[in-house]
Protein backbone atom coordinates (compact mmCIF):
# COMPACT_ATOMS: atom_id res chain seq x y z
CA UNK A 1 0.00 0.00 0.00
CA UNK A 2 2.99 2.56 0.90
CA UNK A 3 4.54 1.62 -2.86
CA UNK A 4 1.34 2.15 -4.48
CA UNK A 5 0.75 5.69 -2.32
CA UNK A 6 4.30 6.78 -3.38
CA UNK A 7 4.11 6.21 -6.98
CA UNK A 8 0.77 7.83 -7.25
CA UNK A 9 2.83 11.16 -5.40
CA UNK A 10 5.14 10.65 -8.07
CA UNK A 11 2.62 10.82 -10.80
CA UNK A 12 0.88 13.55 -9.47
CA UNK A 13 4.20 15.81 -9.64
CA UNK A 14 5.23 14.87 -12.99
CA UNK A 15 1.66 16.08 -13.97
CA UNK A 16 2.32 19.52 -12.44
CA UNK A 17 3.83 22.25 -15.11
CA UNK A 18 7.23 23.10 -15.30
CA UNK A 19 8.18 20.87 -12.34
CA UNK A 20 10.14 17.98 -12.80
CA UNK A 21 11.25 15.12 -9.85
CA UNK A 22 15.06 13.81 -9.88
CA UNK A 23 17.04 11.46 -7.99
CA UNK A 24 18.74 12.99 -4.74
CA UNK A 25 22.54 12.88 -6.29
CA UNK A 26 22.13 13.39 -10.10
CA UNK A 27 19.78 15.98 -12.34
CA UNK A 28 19.08 16.38 -15.79
CA UNK A 29 20.44 20.30 -16.81
CA UNK A 30 18.10 19.91 -19.65
CA UNK A 31 15.02 19.34 -17.78
CA UNK A 32 14.56 22.48 -16.01
CA UNK A 33 15.51 26.14 -15.72
CA UNK A 34 16.76 25.89 -11.77
CA UNK A 35 17.02 22.82 -9.15
CA UNK A 36 15.29 23.61 -6.06
CA UNK A 37 15.76 21.04 -2.91
CA UNK A 38 13.43 20.85 -0.84
CA UNK A 39 14.00 18.77 2.99
CA UNK A 40 10.47 18.04 4.87
CA UNK A 41 9.82 14.77 6.76
CA UNK A 42 12.93 13.20 6.85
CA UNK A 43 12.79 13.22 3.11
CA UNK A 44 15.37 15.62 1.05
CA UNK A 45 13.91 15.99 -2.46
CA UNK A 46 15.02 17.64 -5.72
CA UNK A 47 13.13 19.34 -8.23
CA UNK A 48 13.79 21.13 -11.71
CA UNK A 49 11.70 24.45 -12.17
CA UNK A 50 11.27 27.26 -14.50
CA UNK A 51 8.40 29.93 -12.97
CA UNK A 52 9.79 32.42 -10.70
CA UNK A 53 7.63 32.46 -7.27
CA UNK A 54 8.20 32.54 -3.68
CA UNK A 55 8.86 30.01 -1.32
CA UNK A 56 5.39 29.49 -0.57
CA UNK A 57 3.92 29.19 -3.73
CA UNK A 58 6.70 26.54 -4.69
CA UNK A 59 5.54 24.59 -1.96
CA UNK A 60 2.29 24.82 -2.37
CA UNK A 61 2.64 23.98 -6.09
CA UNK A 62 4.40 20.97 -4.59
CA UNK A 63 1.69 20.05 -2.14
CA UNK A 64 3.54 20.52 0.86
CA UNK A 65 0.71 20.70 3.58
CA UNK A 66 1.62 23.65 6.07
CA UNK A 67 0.60 24.22 9.54
CA UNK A 68 0.46 27.17 11.61
CA UNK A 69 3.79 26.73 13.70
CA UNK A 70 5.53 25.17 11.29
CA UNK A 71 9.09 26.88 9.97
CA UNK A 72 10.12 27.41 6.55
CA UNK A 73 13.73 28.34 6.26
CA UNK A 74 14.16 30.70 3.39
CA UNK A 75 10.87 32.69 4.70
CA UNK A 76 8.03 31.70 2.24
CA UNK A 77 8.43 35.20 0.98
CA UNK A 78 11.45 35.05 -0.21
CA UNK A 79 11.63 34.34 -4.20
CA UNK A 80 13.37 31.03 -5.54
CA UNK A 81 16.22 30.21 -6.80
CA UNK A 82 18.49 28.05 -8.69
CA UNK A 83 20.18 25.67 -5.92
CA UNK A 84 18.38 26.70 -3.40
CA UNK A 85 17.54 24.55 -0.77
CA UNK A 86 13.84 25.03 1.43
CA UNK A 87 14.27 23.33 4.74
CA UNK A 88 10.51 22.69 5.98
CA UNK A 89 10.24 22.16 9.84
CA UNK A 90 7.29 20.48 11.36
CA UNK A 91 6.86 22.23 14.83
CA UNK A 92 4.73 20.63 16.71
CA UNK A 93 3.52 22.55 20.67
CA UNK A 94 1.50 20.26 23.29
CA UNK A 95 0.69 21.65 26.98
CA UNK A 96 1.23 18.92 29.92
CA UNK A 97 0.21 19.03 33.55
CA UNK A 98 2.19 17.28 36.68
CA UNK A 99 1.32 17.46 40.10
CA UNK A 100 3.95 17.95 42.57
CA UNK A 101 3.98 18.03 46.63
CA UNK A 102 3.74 21.56 48.14
CA UNK A 103 5.56 21.99 51.19
CA UNK A 104 4.31 22.81 53.98
CA UNK A 105 6.46 25.65 55.95
CA UNK A 106 7.26 25.44 60.16
CA UNK A 107 5.76 28.58 62.27
CA UNK A 108 6.55 29.31 65.51
CA UNK A 109 4.01 31.07 68.12
CA UNK A 110 5.23 32.82 71.39
CA UNK A 111 2.34 31.43 73.84
CA UNK A 112 1.73 32.76 77.93
CA UNK A 113 0.77 29.43 78.51
CA UNK A 114 4.16 27.25 78.39
CA UNK A 115 7.15 28.44 80.11
CA UNK A 116 9.79 30.58 78.62
CA UNK A 117 11.99 28.74 76.22
CA UNK A 118 9.51 25.34 76.02
CA UNK A 119 8.26 24.27 72.99
CA UNK A 120 4.75 22.25 72.05
CA UNK A 121 3.84 21.16 69.01
CA UNK A 122 -0.12 22.67 68.33
CA UNK A 123 -0.42 21.17 64.82
CA UNK A 124 1.45 18.87 62.49
CA UNK A 125 2.56 19.61 59.13
CA UNK A 126 1.17 18.53 55.79
CA UNK A 127 2.25 18.66 52.16
CA UNK A 128 0.02 20.84 50.04
CA UNK A 129 -0.65 19.82 46.04
CA UNK A 130 0.55 22.14 42.87
CA UNK A 131 -0.64 21.57 39.47
CA UNK A 132 2.34 23.04 36.99
CA UNK A 133 1.65 23.08 33.20
CA UNK A 134 3.94 23.30 30.79
CA UNK A 135 4.24 24.52 26.58
CA UNK A 136 6.04 22.16 25.40
CA UNK A 137 7.63 22.64 21.31
CA UNK A 138 8.73 20.23 19.41
CA UNK A 139 10.37 20.47 16.16
CA UNK A 140 10.61 17.22 13.79
CA UNK A 141 9.85 15.16 16.53
CA UNK A 142 12.02 16.59 19.07
CA UNK A 143 11.53 18.49 21.86
CA UNK A 144 13.23 21.80 22.11
CA UNK A 145 11.19 24.21 24.49
CA UNK A 146 9.50 23.88 28.20
CA UNK A 147 7.91 26.68 29.33
CA UNK A 148 5.77 26.88 32.40
CA UNK A 149 2.32 28.45 31.97
CA UNK A 150 0.63 28.17 34.85
CA UNK A 151 1.17 27.17 38.49
CA UNK A 152 -2.38 26.10 40.70
CA UNK A 153 -2.45 24.78 44.10
CA UNK A 154 -5.00 22.35 43.97
CA UNK A 155 -4.28 21.85 47.89
CA UNK A 156 -2.75 24.16 50.39
CA UNK A 157 -0.31 22.95 52.60
CA UNK A 158 -0.85 22.98 56.81
CA UNK A 159 1.57 24.32 58.24
CA UNK A 160 3.48 22.64 60.94
CA UNK A 161 2.74 24.88 64.41
CA UNK A 162 5.05 24.76 67.42
CA UNK A 163 4.34 26.53 70.47
CA UNK A 164 7.12 28.10 71.84
CA UNK A 165 6.81 29.97 75.34
CA UNK A 166 7.82 33.69 75.92
CA UNK A 167 9.68 35.91 77.66
CA UNK A 168 7.71 37.31 80.34
CA UNK A 169 6.63 41.57 79.81
CA UNK A 170 10.11 43.73 80.63
CA UNK A 171 7.92 46.28 81.64
CA UNK A 172 5.15 46.17 84.35
CA UNK A 173 1.47 48.30 83.22
CA UNK A 174 -0.63 49.08 85.73
CA UNK A 175 -4.50 48.45 84.87
CA UNK A 176 -7.10 50.79 86.09
CA UNK A 177 -10.11 48.38 87.23
CA UNK A 178 -10.36 44.87 85.55
CA UNK A 179 -9.45 44.22 82.02
CA UNK A 180 -10.66 41.13 80.39
CA UNK A 181 -9.72 39.23 77.09
CA UNK A 182 -10.16 36.11 74.86
CA UNK A 183 -6.55 34.56 74.14
CA UNK A 184 -6.26 31.53 72.09
CA UNK A 185 -9.88 30.18 73.21
CA UNK A 186 -9.55 31.04 77.22
CA UNK A 187 -10.74 34.16 78.68
CA UNK A 188 -7.99 36.12 80.87
CA UNK A 189 -8.22 38.59 83.37
CA UNK A 190 -5.95 41.58 84.50
CA UNK A 191 -6.69 43.14 87.83
CA UNK A 192 -4.20 45.89 89.31
CA UNK A 193 -1.15 45.32 86.77
CA UNK A 194 0.10 43.69 83.79
CA UNK A 195 1.76 40.77 86.46
CA UNK A 196 -1.68 40.04 87.51
CA UNK A 197 -2.39 38.44 84.02
CA UNK A 198 -4.20 34.88 84.71
CA UNK A 199 -6.48 32.60 82.85
CA UNK A 200 -9.89 32.25 84.11
CA UNK A 201 -11.46 29.16 81.85
CA UNK A 202 -9.82 26.25 81.03
CA UNK A 203 -11.34 24.51 78.29
CA UNK A 204 -10.03 26.52 75.45
CA UNK A 205 -13.60 26.20 73.51
CA UNK A 206 -14.47 30.17 73.61
CA UNK A 207 -15.82 31.13 70.32
CA UNK A 208 -15.71 35.02 70.74
CA UNK A 209 -19.46 35.60 69.81
CA UNK A 210 -20.27 36.81 72.95
CA UNK A 211 -17.33 38.42 75.82
CA UNK A 212 -19.04 40.52 77.89
CA UNK A 213 -17.84 42.14 81.12
CA UNK A 214 -20.35 43.78 83.48
CA UNK A 215 -19.83 47.30 84.72
CA UNK A 216 -17.87 46.56 87.99
CA UNK A 217 -16.11 43.93 86.28
CA UNK A 218 -17.31 40.85 88.50
CA UNK A 219 -18.91 39.01 85.80
CA UNK A 220 -18.08 37.99 83.11
CA UNK A 221 -20.78 36.25 80.11
CA UNK A 222 -19.06 34.27 77.41
CA UNK A 223 -20.06 31.77 74.90
CA UNK A 224 -17.87 28.08 73.81
CA UNK A 225 -18.24 25.71 71.39
CA UNK A 226 -20.17 22.58 71.85
CA UNK A 227 -17.47 19.64 73.19
CA UNK A 228 -19.97 17.26 70.79
CA UNK A 229 -18.94 16.77 67.89
CA UNK A 230 -22.00 15.90 66.18
CA UNK A 231 -23.66 19.69 66.38
CA UNK A 232 -23.42 21.84 63.77
CA UNK A 233 -20.08 24.06 63.80
CA UNK A 234 -21.94 27.58 64.82
CA UNK A 235 -23.89 25.93 67.51
CA UNK A 236 -22.53 27.19 71.26
CA UNK A 237 -23.25 27.26 74.74
CA UNK A 238 -24.13 30.85 76.84
CA UNK A 239 -22.02 30.60 80.03
CA UNK A 240 -21.23 33.18 83.29
CA UNK A 241 -18.81 33.29 85.80
CA UNK A 242 -20.45 35.59 88.99
CA UNK A 243 -16.85 36.32 90.21
CA UNK A 244 -13.84 36.87 88.60
CA UNK A 245 -11.83 37.77 90.85
CA UNK A 246 -12.37 34.78 92.96
CA UNK A 247 -8.96 32.63 93.28
CA UNK A 248 -10.75 30.07 91.66
CA UNK A 249 -13.96 31.22 88.92
CA UNK A 250 -16.84 28.85 88.79
CA UNK A 251 -17.84 29.27 85.42
CA UNK A 252 -22.13 28.39 84.61
CA UNK A 253 -23.86 27.26 81.84
CA UNK A 254 -26.89 28.73 80.76
CA UNK A 255 -28.25 28.49 77.27
CA UNK A 256 -27.60 27.06 74.35
CA UNK A 257 -27.28 28.89 70.53
CA UNK A 258 -27.18 32.62 71.18
CA UNK A 259 -26.44 35.44 69.12
CA UNK A 260 -25.92 38.58 71.51
CA UNK A 261 -25.99 38.42 75.32
CA UNK A 262 -24.79 41.33 77.57
CA UNK A 263 -25.08 42.03 81.37
CA UNK A 264 -27.99 45.11 82.04
CA UNK A 265 -26.71 47.62 84.27
CA UNK A 266 -27.87 49.37 87.02
CA UNK A 267 -30.61 46.99 87.20
CA UNK A 268 -30.96 44.04 89.92
CA UNK A 269 -27.61 42.00 90.53
CA UNK A 270 -26.77 39.28 87.87
CA UNK A 271 -29.41 40.82 85.15
CA UNK A 272 -28.44 39.48 81.39
CA UNK A 273 -30.27 39.87 78.40
CA UNK A 274 -29.86 37.25 75.09
CA UNK A 275 -30.88 36.89 71.87
CA UNK A 276 -30.79 33.06 70.28
CA UNK A 277 -30.72 31.41 66.72
CA UNK A 278 -31.71 28.20 65.52
CA UNK A 279 -30.60 25.82 62.49
CA UNK A 280 -31.63 26.51 58.81
CA UNK A 281 -33.83 24.09 57.02
CA UNK A 282 -30.52 22.65 55.04
CA UNK A 283 -28.88 22.32 58.48
CA UNK A 284 -25.60 24.01 57.09
CA UNK A 285 -25.55 27.39 58.88
CA UNK A 286 -28.00 29.16 61.42
CA UNK A 287 -30.64 31.89 61.26
CA UNK A 288 -30.95 34.63 63.98
CA UNK A 289 -34.30 34.51 65.58
CA UNK A 290 -34.22 38.25 66.43
CA UNK A 291 -35.56 37.63 69.83
CA UNK A 292 -34.32 39.18 73.07
CA UNK A 293 -35.16 38.19 76.66
CA UNK A 294 -34.03 39.33 79.93
CA UNK A 295 -33.50 36.94 82.83
CA UNK A 296 -31.61 37.45 86.66
CA UNK A 297 -29.49 34.43 87.64
CA UNK A 298 -29.47 32.74 91.16
CA UNK A 299 -26.64 34.58 93.33
CA UNK A 300 -25.06 31.65 94.72
CA UNK A 301 -25.86 28.99 91.92
CA UNK A 302 -25.66 30.86 89.04
CA UNK A 303 -28.68 29.54 87.12
CA UNK A 304 -30.78 31.27 85.95
CA UNK A 305 -34.36 31.82 88.00
CA UNK A 306 -37.45 31.13 85.85
CA UNK A 307 -39.71 32.97 87.34
CA UNK A 308 -37.36 36.22 85.99
CA UNK A 309 -37.75 35.23 82.31
CA UNK A 310 -39.24 38.06 80.50
CA UNK A 311 -39.57 38.26 76.78
CA UNK A 312 -38.73 41.70 75.65
CA UNK A 313 -38.82 41.54 71.63
CA UNK A 314 -40.30 38.25 69.89
CA UNK A 315 -39.20 36.14 67.15
CA UNK A 316 -39.19 38.41 64.31
CA UNK A 317 -37.25 38.77 60.62
CA UNK A 318 -37.84 42.56 60.44
CA UNK A 319 -35.27 44.31 58.30
CA UNK A 320 -32.38 43.49 55.64
CA UNK A 321 -30.62 40.09 55.87
CA UNK A 322 -32.45 39.22 59.23
CA UNK A 323 -30.84 36.29 59.35
CA UNK A 324 -27.90 37.46 60.21
CA UNK A 325 -29.10 39.47 63.85
CA UNK A 326 -29.57 42.44 65.40
CA UNK A 327 -27.11 44.26 67.68
CA UNK A 328 -28.42 45.62 70.80
CA UNK A 329 -27.08 47.80 73.52
CA UNK A 330 -28.10 48.80 76.50
CA UNK A 331 -27.76 52.54 78.24
CA UNK A 332 -25.52 53.11 80.75
CA UNK A 333 -28.57 53.48 83.08
CA UNK A 334 -30.29 49.95 81.78
CA UNK A 335 -33.49 52.29 80.89
CA UNK A 336 -33.11 52.12 76.74
CA UNK A 337 -32.28 49.75 74.67
CA UNK A 338 -30.49 50.48 71.13
CA UNK A 339 -30.73 48.04 68.26
CA UNK A 340 -28.68 48.14 64.77
CA UNK A 341 -29.47 45.83 61.82
CA UNK A 342 -28.18 46.15 58.46
CA UNK A 343 -29.83 48.98 57.14
CA UNK A 344 -30.88 51.20 60.27
CA UNK A 345 -31.14 51.76 63.71
CA UNK A 346 -33.45 52.32 66.39
CA UNK A 347 -34.59 51.91 70.01
CA UNK A 348 -36.70 49.02 71.11
CA UNK A 349 -40.01 49.54 73.37
CA UNK A 350 -39.80 47.97 76.45
CA UNK A 351 -43.55 47.72 76.62
CA UNK A 352 -44.43 46.53 73.50
CA UNK A 353 -40.90 44.77 72.08
CA UNK A 354 -41.70 47.26 68.79
CA UNK A 355 -38.83 48.48 67.12
CA UNK A 356 -39.18 52.47 66.79
CA UNK A 357 -36.26 53.48 63.91
CA UNK A 358 -34.36 56.34 64.35
CA UNK A 359 -32.01 56.36 61.60
CA UNK A 360 -32.54 54.58 58.08
CA UNK A 361 -29.37 53.75 55.20
CA UNK A 362 -28.41 51.59 52.26
CA UNK A 363 -27.04 48.00 53.54
CA UNK A 364 -24.00 47.19 52.33
CA UNK A 365 -23.58 45.00 49.81
CA UNK A 366 -20.07 44.27 48.89
CA UNK A 367 -19.23 41.65 51.74
CA UNK A 368 -22.16 39.90 51.06
CA UNK A 369 -19.99 37.85 48.51
CA UNK A 370 -18.12 36.52 51.42
CA UNK A 371 -20.67 35.71 52.78
CA UNK A 372 -21.09 38.64 55.80
CA UNK A 373 -23.39 41.37 56.95
CA UNK A 374 -21.94 44.42 58.17
CA UNK A 375 -24.25 45.97 60.67
CA UNK A 376 -22.93 49.14 62.79
CA UNK A 377 -21.89 49.26 65.93
CA UNK A 378 -23.48 51.36 69.05
CA UNK A 379 -22.15 52.76 72.24
CA UNK A 380 -23.74 54.87 74.27
CA UNK A 381 -22.87 58.02 76.49
CA UNK A 382 -23.78 58.59 80.11
CA UNK A 383 -25.65 61.53 78.69
CA UNK A 384 -27.88 59.08 76.39
CA UNK A 385 -26.69 59.98 73.34
CA UNK A 386 -26.02 57.29 71.03
CA UNK A 387 -23.00 56.95 68.63
CA UNK A 388 -22.36 54.83 65.78
CA UNK A 389 -21.25 54.19 62.12
CA UNK A 390 -23.72 54.45 59.07
CA UNK A 391 -23.46 53.88 55.43
CA UNK A 392 -23.49 57.32 53.61
CA UNK A 393 -24.17 58.23 50.20
CA UNK A 394 -22.38 57.15 47.22
CA UNK A 395 -19.09 59.18 45.87
CA UNK A 396 -19.38 58.89 42.84
CA UNK A 397 -21.78 56.83 40.45
CA UNK A 398 -21.76 53.39 42.29
CA UNK A 399 -25.38 52.18 43.71
CA UNK A 400 -26.68 53.43 46.92
CA UNK A 401 -25.87 49.47 48.14
CA UNK A 402 -22.43 49.84 46.46
CA UNK A 403 -21.20 53.37 48.13
CA UNK A 404 -17.73 53.62 49.41
CA UNK A 405 -18.89 56.28 52.04
CA UNK A 406 -18.81 55.32 55.86
CA UNK A 407 -19.69 58.53 58.28
CA UNK A 408 -19.47 58.99 61.60
CA UNK A 409 -23.32 59.77 63.22
CA UNK A 410 -24.47 60.96 66.33
CA UNK A 411 -28.13 60.56 68.03
CA UNK A 412 -29.36 62.74 70.85
CA UNK A 413 -32.51 60.21 72.27
CA UNK A 414 -33.79 62.66 74.45
CA UNK A 415 -33.82 66.07 71.90
CA UNK A 416 -34.60 63.65 68.87
CA UNK A 417 -31.26 65.17 67.61
CA UNK A 418 -29.82 63.64 64.43
CA UNK A 419 -26.08 64.43 63.26
CA UNK A 420 -25.24 61.77 60.37
CA UNK A 421 -21.96 63.77 59.28
CA UNK A 422 -20.78 63.87 62.31
CA UNK A 423 -17.41 62.68 61.37
CA UNK A 424 -17.07 62.17 57.37
CA UNK A 425 -15.74 59.76 55.60
CA UNK A 426 -14.53 57.86 58.80
CA UNK A 427 -14.48 53.99 57.33
CA UNK A 428 -16.64 50.81 57.75
CA UNK A 429 -14.23 50.02 60.99
CA UNK A 430 -14.85 52.67 62.93
CA UNK A 431 -16.15 51.54 65.52
CA UNK A 432 -16.57 54.81 68.14
CA UNK A 433 -16.89 54.44 71.68
CA UNK A 434 -17.48 56.76 74.33
CA UNK A 435 -15.39 56.85 77.21
CA UNK A 436 -16.84 56.78 80.88
CA UNK A 437 -17.64 60.20 82.67
CA UNK A 438 -14.95 61.97 84.18
CA UNK A 439 -14.20 65.06 86.17
CA UNK A 440 -13.21 67.71 83.90
CA UNK A 441 -10.14 70.26 84.61
CA UNK A 442 -12.72 72.68 84.97
CA UNK A 443 -14.46 70.38 87.50
CA UNK A 444 -17.52 69.57 85.54
CA UNK A 445 -18.10 66.16 84.67
CA UNK A 446 -17.16 64.93 80.78
CA UNK A 447 -16.56 62.21 78.64
CA UNK A 448 -14.40 61.82 75.35
CA UNK A 449 -14.43 59.46 72.09
CA UNK A 450 -12.38 56.91 71.02
CA UNK A 451 -12.69 55.29 67.18
CA UNK A 452 -10.43 54.37 63.93
CA UNK A 453 -10.25 56.51 61.53
CA UNK A 454 -9.07 54.82 57.63
CA UNK A 455 -6.17 55.96 55.82
CA UNK A 456 -8.25 55.24 52.10
CA UNK A 457 -11.62 56.07 53.83
CA UNK A 458 -12.50 55.60 50.20
CA UNK A 459 -11.32 52.05 50.42
CA UNK A 460 -12.09 51.38 53.99
CA UNK A 461 -12.75 47.33 53.80
CA UNK A 462 -9.15 46.84 53.05
CA UNK A 463 -7.54 50.10 54.71
CA UNK A 464 -5.04 50.39 57.69
CA UNK A 465 -6.76 52.31 60.90
CA UNK A 466 -5.69 54.37 63.26
CA UNK A 467 -7.02 55.48 66.85
CA UNK A 468 -7.98 58.81 67.22
CA UNK A 469 -9.68 60.53 70.47
CA UNK A 470 -11.49 63.36 70.64
CA UNK A 471 -13.58 65.33 72.88
CA UNK A 472 -17.09 64.35 73.12
CA UNK A 473 -18.45 67.01 70.12
CA UNK A 474 -15.77 65.83 67.79
CA UNK A 475 -13.07 68.73 68.17
CA UNK A 476 -9.42 68.09 69.63
CA UNK A 477 -8.75 65.18 67.37
CA UNK A 478 -5.47 63.51 67.25
CA UNK A 479 -4.08 60.56 66.39
CA UNK A 480 -2.43 58.41 69.25
CA UNK A 481 -1.87 55.16 67.90
CA UNK A 482 -0.46 53.14 66.46
CA UNK A 483 3.02 55.40 66.12
CA UNK A 484 3.86 57.12 62.43
CA UNK A 485 6.69 54.78 61.84
CA UNK A 486 4.11 51.68 62.47
CA UNK A 487 1.41 50.34 60.43
CA UNK A 488 -2.44 50.80 60.72
CA UNK A 489 -4.89 48.33 62.30
CA UNK A 490 -6.29 46.36 59.49
CA UNK A 491 -9.20 44.27 59.81
CA UNK A 492 -10.41 42.10 61.85
CA UNK A 493 -8.77 43.81 64.64
CA UNK A 494 -10.68 47.34 64.32
CA UNK A 495 -13.98 45.19 64.59
CA UNK A 496 -13.18 44.01 67.83
CA UNK A 497 -13.83 47.92 69.38
CA UNK A 498 -12.37 49.82 72.03
CA UNK A 499 -12.55 49.16 75.30
CA UNK A 500 -12.02 52.44 77.85
CA UNK A 501 -10.47 52.43 81.28
CA UNK A 502 -13.08 53.30 84.11
CA UNK A 503 -11.00 56.52 84.71
CA UNK A 504 -10.74 57.21 80.93
CA UNK A 505 -7.01 57.34 81.00
CA UNK A 506 -6.19 54.02 79.13
CA UNK A 507 -7.30 52.16 75.77
CA UNK A 508 -6.77 48.43 75.53
CA UNK A 509 -7.48 47.18 72.12
CA UNK A 510 -6.14 44.60 69.75
CA UNK A 511 -3.17 45.33 67.33
CA UNK A 512 -1.54 42.79 65.14
CA UNK A 513 -3.59 40.04 66.92
CA UNK A 514 -1.83 41.14 70.41
CA UNK A 515 -3.53 42.94 73.01
CA UNK A 516 -1.90 46.60 73.80
CA UNK A 517 -2.92 49.13 76.28
CA UNK A 518 -2.78 52.80 75.53
CA UNK A 519 -1.87 55.66 77.84
CA UNK A 520 -3.38 58.41 77.25
CA UNK A 521 -1.43 60.64 79.47
CA UNK A 522 1.59 60.16 78.48
CA UNK A 523 1.09 58.65 75.40
CA UNK A 524 3.23 55.64 75.38
CA UNK A 525 1.59 52.25 74.14
CA UNK A 526 2.30 48.97 75.49
CA UNK A 527 2.01 45.19 74.24
CA UNK A 528 0.09 43.20 76.74
CA UNK A 529 0.76 40.05 74.37
CA UNK A 530 2.84 39.21 71.82
CA UNK A 531 2.18 35.80 70.35
CA UNK A 532 -0.59 36.49 67.77
CA UNK A 533 -3.47 35.09 69.60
Amino acid sequence: MVLIKRFLLLLALLALPGIVLTACQDTDPDSGSMTIRVEVDGERLVYRYAQRISVGQFLEEIGIAMDEDDEVNPLIQTQIRDEMTITVTRVVQSRECEEQPLPYAREYLETQNLPAGEEEIAQTGENGTIQICYRITEKDGIETSRVEVSRITIKEPRNELIYKGSEPLDTLIPIEGILTYLHDGQAWIIEGNTVNSNPITDDGLLDGRVFELSADGKQLLYTRSTPDEDDPSFSNELWAILDTTANFPRAVQLIEDVRTAEWVPDQPPYTLSYSTITTTSDGENWRAYNDLYLVQLDPESGEMLPATIKEIVGINSLGSYAYWGRRFAWSPDGTRLAWANADSLGLVNLETGDFDTLLSFQEYAPLLERAAVWVPTLSWSAYGQLITTIHGAPYANEAPKDSIIFDMAVLDVETDLQIETFIPQIGIWSSPTYSPLVTGADGTPTYSIAYFKAKEPLNSPGSEYFLWVADRDGSNARQVFPPADQPGLRSPDPEDGIAWSPNARQIALIYQSNLWIIDLKSDQSYPITRDGR
